[in-house]
């Protein structure tokens, strides 16, 4: 019989993972799948799990945020090739369901997981850690900083629950408003470019939060890191940067640079915010990015269009090309 885990965030989104997770063991059971159902718990999140399980499992479904996803891919590390992802999004943004075309739905994510296909999907390697949307320096990165603050009292707990979207914009504008804002020099496959920048967004993914496009070129089968680099940080100039990102469009040239290459690398005299798939990362003087093209195996939808995908049967999945080593 083939061996399914299922790894839920108990306080991911709304709160129903724990709910959410019994109706995927169920309609797997019956299914034909061996499953075991585990919450994440400590600061790693689905990472110890995904260790445990690594090597004894042929597919790993995560009920949670795009923060869970990408702890189950480090945790599979270099068994990663022999097992498909499914994903029941429970988060807040849902930036790789998003993208994938995975149903934002509970019925319609389950129904993916027993009747979808797999595609390869890129991810990047971040100073040695796993992303599989997008790094972010700067703005972004302080706002998700201030988010976190706020997420970690009661108070601010309830509100995120509530009115999520509004936590952000709070915690954009208080970002925006920071004073002496760090530069730092990009360096593009062994090409410094010209400018010196702000804030920057590398993606494997065209959709950045709910629907925006802040590299509009991503594409998760790409092979390639995208990036938006922010040179003007006045606040006319952060907002002009967002309204064209909601709307899937470049800001002008005069604004933000934008590319692509398969290794990035950031210095900076001063330490700079990052994030990693929207969970703050602490500040670092060097980043550097690297591309590894179709390294994980996510399961979508039968009508998804892709480049390229692999048929998705209820048998093990055979050892591919996109074996990772993680550390």
């Amino acid at each position: 019989m083939n061996r399914a885990i299922v790894i839920y965030n108990p306080v991911s989104g709304a709160g129903n993972g724990d709910e959410v997770s019994a109706r995927v063991v169920e309609r797997l059971a019956l299914a034909g799948w061996n499953v075991e159902r585990r919450s994440t718990r400590g600061p790693q999140g689905a990472t110890p799990i995904a260790e445990e399980v690594a090597g004894r499992v042929d597919f790993a479904v995560i009920v949670g945020g795009d923060g869970s996803i990408r702890e189950t891919i480090a945790g599979l590390g270099s068994c990663l090739s022999q097992v498909h992802l499914g994903i029941v999004p429970v988060g807040n943004a849902n930036v790789v369901a998003r993208e994938l075309g995975i149903p934002r739905d509970v019925s319609g994510a389950i129904d993916t997981l027993v009747g979808g296909h797999a595609v390869p999907v890129d991810v990047t390697l971040a100073n040695s850690e796993i992303c599989i949307a997008m790094v972010g320096v700067g703005w972004d990165a302080l706002t998700v900083s201030y988010v976190s603050k706020l997420r970690s009292t009661r108070l601010g707990g309830l509100w995120y629950r509530l009115w999520a979207d509004s936590v952000y914009v709070v915690a954009g504008l208080a970002a925006v408003s920071k004073i002496r804002i760090p530069r730092f020099h990009l360096r593009v496959d062994g090409a410094e470019q010209m400018r010196r920048y702000c804030a920057a967004v590398f993606c494997n993914l065209r959709t950045y939060g709910k629907g925006w496009a802040m590299a509009p070129d991503a594409h998760f089968q790409s092979g390639r890191i995208e990036y938006q680099a922010r040179a003007r940080a006045l606040f006319i100039f952060v907002a002009w940067h967002v309204f064209s990102a909601m709307f899937g469009r470049r800001s002008p040239t005069f604004i933000s640079d934008y590319g692509g290459g398969d290794s990035l690398h950031v210095r900076s005299d001063r330490p700079l915010p990052i994030q990693v798939d929207g969970d703050f990362r602490g500040y670092v003087t060097e980043l550097s990015l690297e591309v590894r093209p179709g390294a994980v195996q996510i399961v979508v939808p039968q009508a998804m269009d892709a480049r390229t995908s692999s048929a998705w049967s209820a048998t093990a999945p055979a050892r591919g090309s996109g074996e990772m080593a993680t550390g």
